[in-house]
């Protein structure tokens, strides 16, 4: 599982909720699915058989009920349990239910990222393929090879389960990554920012910590294009934005919001490393050299959580304070 899901992030719960509720279909379809085979055995099985698939359907349910609120850690014990039920149910039923050990082969390794976990539980299932030689030792050449035929199996079900599922996982991440990336200045877009915003400002408001935000628009960039054309504008967006990730932290994100417009997500900032951070971000900018002169920019700081306790709120604030220091810019330079 991922760290998410512990850290109760909103679509990682979402996630766990879906894992608990496909494991009691699980339980369900396979209770069910025991019911006709038990009927129909010969020699006809005792009335107690039937509360195998009974205490399936109630395992099935118990797994839906807590699916709103049980841990991802706890998905563990359920498939150690779920192994188990089989291969009680092998041993008091009939063999043929041993084939219910691919679905704990399959749902660990369509489940669970770790490798060693997903090993774990299919060694796990592949020991419980050998109990019939325990409980029926006189029958015991036919449970090994039963045995010899279900590990094979189970260990390619899940290999072949786990290995799709990261290339799955593998191109998801490349395609979140290309989308939110800012394909001319290849720093982040606004849709970067607004999920990391989301997610730094639970992080803070769980440990009260302070968290900058600044926003930084360039000085008079339209006569920039207008006078040197766009591909030299496109030229200096992109040394815009190499500037300022040589200037921030590792930790910082930078973001392009559009057009001329950055913005820097700061952790762990209180106001006054906000306004050194805004500073020299300035500064950085002014270092890029035009045909007459060199670029200029002006910024506005809102810090978490005095000036806004939501991302509306922060950028509001910010934008705020970026156009009264525009203001102000403007003012010194007509007098």
């Amino acid at each position: 599982m991922t760290g998410a899901a512990e850290q109760g992030h909103p679509q990682a719960d979402d996630t766990v909720r879906q894992y608990w509720r496909l494991a009691a279909g699980l339980f369900v379809g396979g209770g069910l699915g025991a019911i006709a085979p038990d009927a129909l055995h010969q020699p006809a099985h005792p009335p107690t058989i039937y509360l195998l698939p009974l205490l399936a359907l109630v395992s099935g349910l118990f797994c839906w009920l807590i699916s709103d609120r049980a841990a991802a850690r706890w998905l563990h014990v359920m498939l150690a349990v779920a192994t188990i039920e089989i291969a009680v149910t092998v041993g008091l039923a009939d063999r043929l239910f041993a084939a219910y050990f691919t679905f704990i082969a399959i749902f660990a390794a369509y489940v669970f990222e770790n490798r060693s976990e997903i090993a774990a539980h299919i060694g796990f299932a592949c020991l419980a393929t050998f109990a019939p030689i325990v409980y029926d030792f006189g029958d015991a050449r036919d449970g090994v090879l039963q045995a010899l035929v279900l590990v094979p199996s189970l260990i390619l079900a899940g290999g072949t389960v786990a290995y799709l599922r990261e290339r799955l996982s593998a191109s998801e991440g490349r395609y979140k990554a290309l989308s939110e990336l800012d394909h001319l200045t290849e720093v982040g877009n606004y849709r970067k920012l607004a999920r990391r915003l989301d997610e730094e400002l639970v992080r803070h408001d769980r440990y009260k910590r302070p968290m900058g935000l600044v926003v930084l628009d360039l000085d008079g960039f339209k006569a920039v294009n207008d006078e040197l054309g766009h591909l030299r504008g496109d030229v200096v967006l992109r040394e815009v934005a190499t500037r300022l990730s040589q200037t921030v932290r590792t930790s910082d994100l930078v973001a392009r919001q559009g057009g001329d417009e950055f913005c820097v997500l700061a952790p762990e900032t209180d106001r006054a490393a906000a306004d050194d951070l805004a500073g020299r971000m300035r500064d950085a900018v002014t270092t890029i050299a035009l045909h007459e002169g060199r670029l200029g920019a002006c910024t506005g700081v809102a810090v978490y959580p005095r000036d806004g306790e939501t991302a509306e709120k922060l950028l509001a604030y910010a934008d705020e304070e970026l156009r009264a220091a525009k203001r102000s810019k403007g003012a010194e330079i007509s007098r």
